[in-house]
């Protein structure tokens, strides 16, 4: 009995010595390994856009110009293969309440904006927790404004179509293709499926200067605008992760 006693004794003593194994009680889980991804973007961009020439054309002529601060819906679709990814793009120009300038005569506002394009992004930097990606890309994009007169003078609806007030320029647009550069900082993918929160901020500028039209008449002379635009991108990814091609 005595020896049992001792034994018991022995074999408790070398298993409370033993450290505990780090692999089986790690607090911490591995990053993910997920290998090929889909991916879907949803989110808002704001922009600031230069188009210096057609703004310097309004205040010369005392139209009050619209806000250069452009707030867009934004929305694309792509792949990831290891750290490569390729992303399609569409964005939307949101129409905001606007105080006017009641001292101004004339107005310029903005009818639509809108740009679409291809991105490519390498991960140069990544954690448990986080991607860093540097993107580039190209594609088009579109401003539309309308110029009017203000007045104070009733019209009747029934006889509008014979109303015409010098100084209204019912269309004026402008598209460039453009270059775009951005840096994006993105949650890591950790399920097979996912949404992550993805932040990014970038620079788009017109590969040349293009002459502003219009869709009511042509025009002749008008001034050329090559828009330099920096902008602000908060969305989500939803995605669809893969170990490998084809498998989950």
């Amino acid at each position: 009995m005595k020896r049992y006693v001792l034994s018991l004794l022995a074999i408790g003593h070398t298993a409370l010595g033993q450290a505990p194994d780090s692999t089986t009680f790690s607090g911490i889980p591995p990053a993910s390994k997920f290998k090929f991804s889909f991916i879907g973007e949803l989110g808002t961009t704001v922009a600031s856009t230069s188009m210096p020439n057609i703004r310097s054309f309004f205040r010369s002529n005392q139209i009050e110009p619209d806000f250069h601060i452009d707030p867009m819906i934004n929305f694309g679709f792509g792949a990831r293969y290891g750290r490569l990814k390729l992303m399609l793009q569409a964005g939307n120009g949101i129409s905001l309440i606007r105080i006017a300038n009641v001292e101004m005569e004339s107005v310029a506002r903005q009818n639509s904006a809108g740009y679409s394009g291809v991105m490519l992004g390498f991960d140069v930097a990544n954690t448990r927790n986080r991607r860093l990606y540097i993107n580039a890309g190209f594609g088009s994009i579109d401003y539309e404004y309308s110029v009017y007169r203000r007045t104070n003078q009733a019209v009747s609806f029934q006889n509008i179509l014979q109303t015409d007030r010098t100084g209204n320029i019912p269309s004026l647009r402008l598209r460039n293709n453009y270059l775009d550069v951005n840096i994006e900082y993105a949650q890591r993918e950790k399920r097979k499926r996912g949404a992550e929160s993805v932040l990014r901020l970038g620079f788009r500028r017109g590969l040349q200067a293009r002459a502003w039209e219009s869709d009511a008449f042509p025009l002749v002379g008008a001034p050329t605008d090559r828009i330099s635009q920096f902008y602000f991108q908060g969305l989500y990814y939803f995605s669809s992760n893969y170990t490998k091609a084809g498998k989950r």
